[in-house]
């Protein structure tokens, strides 16, 4: 295991910018144990990594150099380490009259699959509502689908709502089946890391770009409809956001002792094995007869830009909490039921 330098907490702190980007890291051992406190031994290390993950607090695990002395060493980013501390010290108090330390899980940020299938049934649901004809209210399917489609021409002029419109319609049920199935699979797997919500506001707006960019390329007289762009979209934020030790341990970019070249370099090395995953997903599922390879590619592409920021913000500031979490939940189906309810009134 590597060495590195430890910083303390009384260390002339840093300016937001340069902490986002190049972190320095606190020793926790000193402010929760006093001046002076030596290295943890492992299983004590362990235990407070559990403890500081179960909080979503990005921390740290070293082995202490020689010339430091023996065992580990817990380091948190100094914008955390008040916090770490208390939440240390709470947890040593709260231990300490049985002198039996508590089993904590390993809780690692996980979301259940309910949201990711009412959301695909909301899907399903909409597609059965649509193609049916109102004629009392003068609704039918081919006026969503006018009023809707991801339409290149309609779009550059101006009608922005169509990026996320689009994603709601689908050609037949086998069609929307397959997108509420298979990016359901993708969304879900995506919520285990960084949460439902924040996963599904990172679904949708892939999708919402990745239109936009196909539309951009293609142009008119290109139409399209299908949430396949936000499943590649959801595909490519969970390749981007696997180098990002998500939820406790070695974070982002990583460590600021090291140049900044370095840094990025063990970054893309540690993305190629996922985005290489992610583009032999876009040439099997992707491509073929009546798809829109061009919404797939930069739906996918998209989701590699944003779950790359996302992961990189979630090392640094850590994920959003339950509440958070919620409402960007309803921030992402407020998108395309916003949308369309522009769509009507513009």
């Amino acid at each position: 295991m590597p060495y590195y330098a430890v910083m303390h907490s009384d260390e002339t702190p840093q300016g937001f910018l340069r902490r986002a980007v190049r972190p320095s890291w606190t020793d926790l051992a000193p402010l929760v144990l006093g001046e002076g406190a030596g290295g943890l031994d492992h299983a004590t290390a362990r235990q407070w990594s559990l403890v500081l993950a179960s909080r979503h607090i990005p921390h740290r695990q070293q082995r202490l150099r020689p010339d430091q002395g023996q065992g580990y060493s817990i380091q948190v980013q100094q914008w955390f380490a008040q916090r770490a501390a208390a939440e240390i010290r709470l947890y040593l108090e709260e231990n300490s009259p049985s002198g039996h330390a508590l089993s904590l899980p390993d809780l690692r940020p996980v979301s259940g699959g309910e949201p990711t299938v009412a959301a695909m049934a909301l899907l399903v649901l909409f597609f059965w509502a649509y193609n049916r004809a109102y004629p009392g209210l003068g609704l039918y399917p081919a006026l969503w689908l006018e009023l809707g489609s991801a339409d290149a021409g309609r779009i550059l002029s101006g009608q922005w709502w169509r990026l996320f419109t689009a994603l709601t319609l689908h050609g037949d049920g086998a069609h929307v089946l397959g997108n509420a199935v298979i990016g359901g699979v993708f969304v879900w797997l995506a919520s285990r890391r960084l949460g439902a919500g924040f996963a599904w506001l990172l679904t949708m707006l892939s999708g919402g770009l990745g239109n936009l960019v196909n539309a951009m390329v293609l142009a008119a007289p290109h139409n399209a409809i299908g949430f396949s762009t936000a499943t590649f979209g959801a595909a490519g934020v969970l390749a981007a956001i696997a180098p990002f030790a998500v939820g406790g341990g070695l974070h982002g970019l990583g460590l600021s002792s090291e140049p900044l070249g370095q840094r990025v370099a063990r970054v893309l090395r540690s993305a190629l094995v996922p985005v290489a995953a992610g583009l032999g997903l876009l040439a099997m599922l992707g491509t073929g007869e009546n798809t829109d390879l061009g919404a797939h590619l930069f739906g996918f592409a998209s989701g590699l830009l944003l779950g790359g920021l996302a992961g990189l913000a979630a090392s640094r500031t850590g994920l959003p909490t339950s509440g958070a979490d919620g409402a960007l939940y309803a921030a992402a189906l407020a998108l395309p039921a916003g949308a369309w309810a522009y769509a009507w009134l513009a």
